[in-house]
């Protein structure tokens, strides 16, 4: 995968439980697959949105402008559209993560550009819940879906439907470093605003290309076992990329 090597950037020394705090992009890192981009290419009532989808990629709009336009494009019944939802299945190392993270008494909250009411249905299919969960909501009427983007800020640098940073920014614990777990465009700007970052996928690719600092990883099984090693004591070559040291990640 690309990225392979770690950026170091200013040693930091080791992470400790007491001083982390961990915030985890949830579509195509938690889930192993993108649940939007699953419910478009099977719900979408036409295929204007590889359209869409183009511009998005291209930089030309942000994620708030793409999915609105492909919500107003689906057409799918609430039953067929639960059913649905709850077969995306999720990486196996999530349970341990949240595991190691409680056992811990590590922060964590799921920060994601999707949507809540999905993600707790897939959680929920897995024996998960009690779990903090940033993330857009929809109103469905009929066949129709339409999002609800009450987590969107005005002053967001990438014209998200969810604004990762402003709501990090709200929750954060001052004290405590984080570290963010992601791997997709959605996750760039607080990734870059992180002091530790685990990336793979496409925010792997932009991080090398910018000279970010961030370890690799494939799947959250690795993640964990980055984490424990850290936590016993071992060196773990990382590097400090907070672009704003006031404004730390967290979880409450």
């Amino acid at each position: 995968m690309p990225g392979n090597e770690v950026f170091a950037l200013d040693d930091f020394g080791r992470l400790t439980p007491s001083d982390s705090q961990v915030w985890i992009d949830f579509d195509g890192t938690i889930s192993k697959r993108d649940v939007l981009d699953e419910l478009i290419r099977q719900f979408a009532k036409n295929d204007s949105w590889r359209l869409i989808e183009e511009r998005w990629a291209a930089g030309l709009i942000g994620s708030y402008d793409c999915l609105r336009e492909e919500f107003a494009l689906l057409r799918v019944a609430a039953p067929e559209l639960t059913d649905f939802v709850r077969r995306i299945p999720i990486d196996p190392g999530f349970g341990p993560l949240l595991q190691l993270l409680r056992t811990r008494h590590v922060p964590v909250a799921i920060l994601s550009d999707g949507v809540e009411r999905f993600i707790r249905l897939i959680l929920a299919e897995n024996g998960l819940s009690h779990l903090p969960i940033y993330a857009n909501r929809i109103a469905h009427r009929g066949e129709r879906l339409s999002l609800r983007c009450h987590l969107r800020s005005g002053n967001c640098e990438s014209g998200a439907a969810h604004c990762k940073c402003s709501t990090a920014g709200r929750l954060g614990f001052p004290e405590r470093k984080n570290i963010y777990i992601g791997d997709g465009r959605s996750d760039l700007c607080p990734a870059g605003k992180a002091d530790v970052v685990f990336a793979k996928g496409v925010l792997a690719q932009e991080l090398s290309r910018r000279q970010i600092p961030f370890i690799p990883y494939s799947t959250l099984t690795e993640v964990v076992a980055r984490l424990e090693r850290t936590w016993m004591g071992a060196p773990v070559e990382i590097g400090v990329v907070a672009a704003d040291r006031g404004r730390r990640l967290a979880a409450r």
